[in-house]
């Protein structure tokens, strides 16, 4: 065991080193591929050999634990992309910080191990018996005790880290709740402001959002599939969704605006400035340019999540038909609809607009503003200033409502 441990402190070390010149390359000058896949590689190892450490602390009572648990809980906080402090520090400075706390860590180490004359354990330290049932007993309690909140910090920090790149840093997880981004961007005269959604939320958030549109030369561009052909069968409610958690949907929010056609712009006038209030268009698809296989998800949807059911029956169902039909490749056909189709679309009609507005607004689902913001930044624009709303607050959340519903639901069934 000492020498297992020796070895997980001298890569600790090592990997400390080669994390900090990695990261001072890759910031200040030109970084090398073969120096960060070694770095990479040793960062691995010591992750792995952290989850063993930690665990041995529980079965052998002669490793110090003021060395080891500061090594070992830090290195699994930076496995989860220091959550949540990703949201405050930024992505691009996250390497750089993790790494420096990283070496001031080892730092401290150093510092402790000094009067000992080594920085390694030594083999008195080893000498008395390994096992010891309180000492066992005792990490077992404590761990089993923070279990919950372990579970819930890890569960949230994947699912933020998850979301980051699918959503261009739109949506962010916090421990109080999901931040929405707005980013504006500006070129020449012109200005575009994107605004992460999503379908339920606070209702002040949607207030708050309709309150900030400018009046002048304004146009916001909705979105919304629409269904002339009545393709869908089993319509979306996501009104019983958002009720259920005490929250609003965004389907009830609505701009104090002039509904106007983008198929005819030249013919009508922007919105005027004493008109108080700027103008609004639709600028999604209608369901028919979907294909037939992405229409029966969303039915399935319809008919199952987002319909009257129960939400645990209507999981379960929705999975059984999942696991059935929905192959890597239809679901690749799926979100090419859903969303590649879809931006097409918006940015069609933001190309459009721009000849006769100075400010578009798209006020978008998250998972959309990664392509939008590309085709925005494609034009000559620049990123301005950035914002956050608070869209869901966990403080507000009845769980106890829902934990009793959930049980009711499960004796029912």
């Amino acid at each position: 065991m000492r020498r297992f441990a020796n070895l997980y402190i001298v890569l600790f070390l090592v990997d400390a080193g080669l994390s900090l010149v990695d990261e001072l390359l890759k910031t200040y000058a030109t970084p090398l591929p073969f120096f960060s896949e070694v770095r990479y590689l040793v960062a691995y190892v010591v992750i792995a050999m952290s989850m063993v450490v930690f665990a041995c602390l529980g079965l052998d009572r002669r490793l110090p634990k003021r060395v080891f648990l500061p090594l070992t809980l830090y290195i699994t906080w930076c496995s989860l992309a220091l959550w949540p402090l990703d949201g405050v520090l930024g992505r691009d400075s996250l390497g750089l910080v993790s790494v420096v706390g990283q070496v001031i860590l080892g730092g401290l180490f150093l510092l402790l191990r000094r009067p000992s004359g080594s920085v390694l354990l030594s083999a008195d330290q080893f000498r008395s018996s390994m096992f010891s049932w309180r000492n066992t007993l005792v990490f077992t309690a404590i761990n089993l005790l923070l279990l919950t909140f372990v579970l819930v910090f890890s569960l949230l920090a994947l699912t933020s880290n998850y979301l980051d790149q699918p959503t261009a840093g739109f949506m962010r997880i916090s421990p109080i709740g999901i931040y929405m981004s707005e980013r504006s961007y500006h070129h020449a005269d012109k200005s575009v402001r994107l605004v992460g959604m999503m379908h339920v939320g606070k209702e002040d958030f949607y207030e708050d959002l309709a309150d900030s549109m400018p009046s002048s030369r304004t146009i916001i561009l909705s979105e919304g599939v629409t269904d002339h052909k009545h393709l869908l069968v089993n319509q979306f409610n996501y009104s019983k969704l958002a009720g259920v958690i005490g929250l609003s949907s965004q389907e009830k929010m609505s701009f104090h605006a002039n509904p106007v056609d983008l198929d005819r712009l030249e013919e009508t006038a922007p919105a005027a400035t004493g008109a108080g209030k700027p103008d609004i268009a639709r600028a999604d698809i209608d369901l028919d340019r979907f294909d037939p296989q992405t229409v029966e998800f969303l039915n399935v949807l319809g008919r199952t999540l987002l319909s009257s059911k129960p939400l645990v029956e209507g999981l379960a169902a929705y999975n059984a038909w999942a696991d059935a039909n929905m192959t890597p490749e239809r679901i690749a056909g799926v979100m090419a609809d859903i969303l590649d189709k879809r931006n097409a679309a918006v940015v069609a009609g933001m190309d459009r607009s721009l000849k006769y507005y100075d400010t578009i607004v798209i006020p978008w689902g998250a998972m959309h503003m990664p392509g939008i913001e590309q085709a925005v930044l494609e034009l000559g624009f620049s990123q301005g200033v950035s914002q956050e709303r608070l869209s869901l607050d966990f403080r507000t959340i009845p769980y106890a409502d829902l934990w009793r519903a959930w049980l009711a639901s499960t004796v029912a069934n």
